[in-house]
């Protein structure tokens, strides 16, 4: 009788979660490379979910990034009222 086979977490997945949670737009790269190595792992990895959520977590920050830097523009660049 064999033992189970033991599917790893991919690794680059995790590294993409914590960058998310750090507020990091690299998560959407990272998330992106890790999903792709999952899905041509053919089930010997996991952790699917984990990289698409920092990815969708990567987008919203990089969304987020880019309005701050709108409004700070636009607050640095207006002209003074008379």
């Amino acid at each position: 009788m064999t033992a189970p086979t033991r599917r790893r977490t991919n690794a680059l997945a995790v590294a993409s979660f914590v960058l998310a949670l750090l507020l990091s737009p690299l998560a959407v790269v990272f998330g992106h490379v890790a999903a792709a190595q999952i899905g041509r792992s053919n089930g010997t990895e996991r952790g699917a979910g984990l990289a698409w959520t920092a990815v969708a977590l990567g987008y919203l920050w990089l969304a987020g990034y880019i309005v701050a830097g709108a409004v700070l523009y636009q607050a640095f660049t207006a002209p003074l009222a008379p």
